[in-house]
């Protein structure tokens, strides 16, 4: 059997955190590696700050589900939103070899998410986002 996690959280800062704990307790319990938990949870982690900061346009809860699979040899974590249509394997690379004053506000986090993981999938279905995040191990 796979081992995998899937949560369903709120559209509040409280749900990454409660997200980062049920990750960590995952990642140690089937031996992730400290490189691949760090990357994948920054990638999480900027993921939904971006659906929390950008994507409702109204006070109301939300739901966002996340699937963790360990579906050797990678690591797949899939996100669901409810949110405005966003693709971010849309979004230009930053030119960060500009000086930081010349750049425009943006960017950085989802640039950080291409570093960090493996391979990244985006899909618009049934009005909501769902990105799969893919980690080699």
């Amino acid at each position: 059997m796979t081992p995998q996690l899937e949560l369903t959280l709120p559209n509040q800062r409280s749900g990454v955190a409660q997200l980062q704990d049920q990750l960590e307790s995952f990642a140690r319990q089937h031996g992730l590696a400290a490189r691949v938990f760090h990357d994948v949870q920054l990638a999480i982690e900027e993921h939904l700050t971006n659906i929390l900061l950008h994507g409702y346009g109204d006070n109301l809860e939300h739901q966002i589900r996340v699937r963790i699979q360990l579906d050797l040899p990678e690591l797949r974590v899939e996100v669901e939103d409810d949110g405005r249509p966003f693709n971010p394997l849309a979004q230009p690379e930053p030119r960060v070899s500009q000086p930081i004053d010349e750049r425009p506000i943006g960017g950085l986090g989802i640039h950080m998410m291409r570093k960090s993981l493996d391979g990244m999938e985006y899909r618009r279905a049934e009005g909501k986002n769902i990105l799969l995040m893919i980690k080699r191990l």
